[in-house]
């Protein structure tokens, strides 16, 4: 996985966590916001987890399942800390960052 690929992805996820937070305090739901701004910040971490895993040279699949499970938990777990009804937040974040990173690195290959 190339560095501007996680650069980009961790990038894109701390402005849009910014903005959620902005946007947050502008409609008075800071607490949800922080909890989706946190779950962007701690999905962005995937790419440099998948780095370090591939680093390793030990079975991607596995590691990827290990990965995955590691960052639900930390997500579940911030999102308790939060509060009960802000995990979903956290969780989805968690998914959007996914998303960008999935979207970057769709972008990286087509680029060639």
């Amino acid at each position: 996985m190339k560095n501007r690929l996680v650069r980009n992805t961790v990038t894109a996820s701390g402005i849009a966590a910014a903005s959620v937070i902005a946007l947050g305090f502008a409609t008075g739901q800071v607490k949800n916001a922080l909890a989706f701004a946190i779950g962007l910040l701690v999905g962005s971490a995937n790419g440099l987890l998948v780095q370090r895993s591939l680093a390793f040279g030990m079975g991607f699949t596995a590691l990827s399942l290990v990965r995955l499970l590691l960052l639900t938990g930390l997500g579940l777990g911030i999102g308790l800390l939060i509060g009960l009804s802000q995990v979903w937040l956290v969780v989805g974040g968690i998914a959007v960052a996914q998303l960008v990173l999935a979207g970057f690195a769709v972008r990286e290959a087509l680029a060639g």
